[in-house]
């Protein structure tokens, strides 16, 4: 019935927009929504995309020390001093290395040796350095160790003093600290101070020893002590585990020589007239790595880094990219003395040793063998494969020739 069916739909219809009407209605009759006021502008300042570090006043322990200290102190007293402060300057150590090395300063004495070194405008602690050309090798190429041992001496320098006699009382407890014709050195003791001097104020020696083995038992194990590779050749003396390269005559260096000791019981390097004190000039870009170290000397290093890149003097270009001022190994593709040099690590235990057959056991079983060595402050590991970089390792060219081919014994004089 198409009318009925008209008039269902018409019915329909009606009550659908009457119901959409109705709750339109409804809907009207509600309160209105509050509206959230919008928040007041922010003030404050972002935080920057890369913050800066901050740095610590974080102390080494006396194992720590004992660790960092333990191949040099037994150095005879002129010498440590020049290596404590001559490592202060990482970068200056490695331009004075290579420049020891060139077949063409080889020759040079006196005078001439003199005039020449002063015009490499290094601290004169490395100029002190070049007659042991070993000992400069060595720090060289231990670049990681060398710049601890700076850092440690710079914010701890009376600790490390405490460190080298602490490790100077075992090796004389141990029976190997004494006085014999191969040392050319005087070994004196007053109260808890002990003393290691040339015999004669021109004549020097350095010994060679194994730290993990001259001490007597390492009272830190977890820090076993650092060791440098034994010069390729070098014999110990029968029954001693301490031995001593050739005497070096020193009159040949002139002024370069002498000018630094120890007030051990002040706990500080007394060097021309007074308290030896940090030069920061010759720091370039490396970075302190201690706030108080920073607050003291950062300002310096930062003026003496621009001010050289201003005037082209030899030290902004010797520091390549960290003449911008960058704090920490800025210079990493920078060229030193030509070419690059390489990071290496420390030598296995034992390497180029022709000694008694029992030191090659002794290291190992005493948990001292640099494979998984603990860094001072438990940082990346010394390992035969080049583990643990260090930033100064990075201020130079990583990849360039110019590296030792021996390690730590190239340089050395061999028996």
């Amino acid at each position: 019935m198409p009318g009925l069916r008209s008039y269902a739909l018409s019915v329909a219809l009606i009550a659908l927009t009457g119901g959409a009407m109705g709750g339109l209605a409804q809907a009207q009759d509600l309160p209105p929504m509050p509206v959230a006021a919008a928040p007041p502008p922010s003030t404050a300042a972002p935080p920057p995309a890369n913050p800066a570090p901050t740095l610590a006043d974080q102390k080494l322990s006396e194992g720590q020390l004992d660790q960092l200290v333990a191949p040099v102190s037994l150095y005879p007293d002129p010498v440590l001093s020049q290596v404590l402060m001559a490592s202060t300057y990482p970068l200056e150590v490695v331009e004075g290395d290579r420049w020891v090395r060139d077949p063409a300063h080889k020759a040079l004495t006196g005078e001439a040796l003199t005039a020449a070194l002063k015009a490499q405008n290094w601290d004169p602690s490395v100029m002190a350095l070049v007659p042991f050309p070993r000992v400069l090798g060595v720090m060289a190429a231990q670049l990681r160790w060398t710049e601890q041992l700076g850092n440690a001496f710079l914010a701890q320098q009376a600790d490390v003093m405490s460190a080298v006699q602490r490790l100077r009382h075992a090796a004389m407890a141990a029976g190997n600290l004494k006085a014999t014709p191969e040392c050319h050195c005087v070994i004196q003791t007053s109260g808890d101070i002990i003393t290691i001097l040339p015999a004669e104020p021109k004549v020097v020696s350095v010994p060679v020893y194994d730290p993990t083995v001259v001490y007597g038992a390492w009272p830190a194990p977890d820090y076993p002590p650092f060791f440098f590779a034994v010069p390729v050749g070098f014999d110990y003396p029968p029954g001693y585990w301490i031995g001593f390269e050739p005497p070096i005559e020193l009159a040949v260096f002139g002024p370069l020589w002498g000018w630094g000791s120890f007030d051990w019981r002040g706990g500080r390097i007394l060097a021309g007239g007074g308290a030896w004190v940090h030069d920061p000039a010759h720091r370039g870009g490396v970075a302190y790595n201690n706030a108080t170290v920073q607050a003291r000397f950062g300002a310096g290093q930062r003026a003496a880094v621009t001010g050289a890149a201003r005037t082209g003097s030899p030290n902004g270009g010797r520091f390549g990219a960290a003449r911008s001022g960058a704090p920490v190994g800025g210079a990493r593709n920078a060229v030193v003395g030509g070419a690059g040099i390489s990071h290496r690590s420390f030598a296995p235990a034992g390497a180029g040793f022709r000694g008694p057959a029992a030191f090659h056991s002794a290291p190992v079983a005493r948990g001292a063998a640099p494979h998984g060595m603990r860094g001072p402050v438990g940082q990346a590991h010394f390992s035969p494969n080049g583990g643990g970089h260090s930033p100064v390792a990075h201020a130079v060219a990583p990849h360039g020739g110019g590296g030792h081919p021996g390690g730590a014994a190239q340089g050395g004089h061999h028996r």
